[in-house]
């Protein structure tokens, strides 16, 4: 036990500490999807089903959270649960992944190869950055399924690592056989992944350019039987999902503005994303004279650690036409495919399918904290390392510290706004059905009376709706651009004599306050 946690007291820590970080501020509001999939995982298997037609991902997630929900119930803290464990699991992985590496890159040397003490510290380093990574940390508070996406991802790298037999033996140029149980855990883990999010086929993608470039056209012949075999079950859902999106971006055609970054703005983006999270500056020269310095200095490190290892790469060839025996690989060419493949296809793909956000693209995350870590480890002088080491750490907290303490970087704050209307006793209007999931989640005693309709104001449920009734109307003005483009709730209000009295916001979600004139 004493050895265990002599040899594992890093990572353990590190752990600890991912473990604090997702953990803190866990029950703030759920927004609107994190309430959708609250109330759907509690309904059967039909009505999950039905709502999957329109929330384009595959069932995984959705079949977990349906079995969760009844023994751990759905509390806000509950329901996040299983995304914080994946966010702490991921980071083990991660360690694992560079621990690899380690093993890899840090036997003999040729060429200048960085010491295997370094190679060691890698992983506890690359862990480190990834437990106190701010985007990644709030997605593991996210009841949906990205984090556990980004472990799959995390873990079917790992295990293609070690399948494709990149380490080679001292004495041999003949990579170390890798055993049919690898095998299997890779293809297992892969097609966990692809049952997550479609954005795992991206990291499919990913490895087999490797093989390809490595010339393992065996590996990435099996791969791709198997992942096609496992997926044509699922394939006539997914073709029902891409009509339903289909259907959705012509008749609300607003919406794939709402969902999709504008092509320039989105790769640049991403890179301020992964690097500070999801805080913002609202002096937007600063925050872009911040965002870009960052990203200028990260990839900097990153270039830096693939120059190295085209080093590494011509050392080798050259050593082999001159018949030396070498130890060293190109493993950190597949961490380089698993980052850049999935980011430029997604960013060249949203130009023909409207859906690029930086998180759905949580899963290649991993990949660049590995690449950081080893670009800064390639430094020789350890002073400048261990600086700049810290400073990576310290930006990562520093900007997770405004996420946890300043609410306007939190989630919309739907509970605050039931609360708000429950105590008032007045009718709520929203512009759309869409948005009425939080309130049906935190209303679970249906107090609140609910009109909707970007038409006008339509109806309460089931029941006709009798406005002249209401003395006060609280219009909770949510996604007000895409579903009342035209301000059509406004005009119907005006028409029925109301008059705006107050206006109160709850973490990006307007709420205006309407009293009816007695003239």
């Amino acid at each position: 036990m004493k050895t265990f946690l002599k040899i594992n007291f890093k990572i353990i820590i590190i752990l600890f500490l991912s473990l604090f970080l997702r953990l803190a501020n866990l029950n703030q509001s759920l927004w609107l999807d994190e309430a959708v999939q609250a109330i759907t995982a509690k309904e059967s298997f039909g009505y999950i089903f039905q709502e999957i037609v329109g929330d384009f991902h595959p069932p995984l997630y959705h079949f977990l959270m349906h079995f969760w929900v009844r023994v751990f119930g759905s509390s806000e803290i509950a329901l996040r649960i299983p995304s914080v464990i994946f966010g702490v699991l991921t980071v083990w992985v991660v360690y694992k992944i560079a621990q690899e590496l380690s093993v890899i890159s840090g036997q003999g040397s040729v060429g200048g190869k960085i010491p295997t003490t370094v190679n060691r510290s890698l992983a506890a380093i690359a862990a480190l950055f990834m437990a106190t990574a701010p985007f990644h940390i709030y997605y593991s508070q996210e009841a949906r399924m990205y984090s556990m996406t980004c472990f799959f991802a995390s873990l079917s790298m790992y295990y293609f690592l070690k399948v494709i037999g990149d380490r080679v033996s001292a004495t041999s140029e003949k990579p170390i056989t890798s055993s049919r149980l690898l095998m299997a855990e890779y293809l297992i883990s892969s097609a966990l992944l692809i049952y997550s999010d479609y954005y795992g086929f991206l990291i499919v993608l990913s490895q087999g350019i490797y093989l390809l470039i490595k010339r393992k056209y065996k590996y990435l012949i099996l791969n791709t039987f198997f992942l096609i075999l496992i997926f044509v079950p699922w394939l006539p859902m997914f073709l029902k999902q891409v009509n339903a999106g289909i259907t959705a971006t012509h008749i609300l055609p607003e919406w794939g503005e709402l969902v999709n970054l504008s092509f320039f703005k989105a790769l640049p983006l991403t890179f301020v994303k992964f690097s500070l999270g999801r805080i913002t500056i609202f002096d937007k020269r600063l925050y872009f004279a911040i965002s870009s310095l960052l990203v200028g200095i990260y990839g900097f490190f990153i270039i830096g650690g693939f120059s190295y290892q085209l080093s590494v790469i011509r050392d080798r060839y050259l050593a082999i036409e001159k018949k030396r025996q070498i130890t060293g690989n190109w493993s950190l060419i597949a961490i380089w495919t698993w980052f850049f493949v999935p980011l430029i296809l997604a960013w060249g793909a949203s130009l023909f399918v409207p859906n690029y956000q930086p998180f759905r693209l949580l899963l290649i995350i991993p990949a660049f904290y590995l690449l950081l870590a080893f670009g800064i480890s390639s430094f020789k002088n350890k002073t400048v390392q261990i600086a700049l080491f810290s400073f990576v750490v310290i930006t990562n907290l520093l900007s997770a510290s405004f996420y946890y303490f300043n609410p306007f970087f939190q989630r919309e704050d739907w509970k605050g706004v039931a609360d708000y209307v429950i105590r008032k006793n007045a009718l709520a209007v929203l512009p759309s059905e869409t948005s009425f999931w939080p309130l049906r989640y935190y209303d679970s005693q249906n107090k609140i009376e609910i009109a909707f309709g970007s038409r006008g104001i339509e109806k309460v449920g089931s029941k006709p709706l009798n406005i002249a009734s209401s003395e006060k109307v609280f219009y909770i003005r949510y996604l007000v651009p895409l579903f009342d483009p035209h301000e059509k709730i406004l005009k119907h209000l005006e028409e029925l004599n109301y008059s705006k009295i107050k206006e109160t916001s709850f973490n990006q979600i307007p709420v205006w306050e309407y009293q009816r004139s007695n003239q």
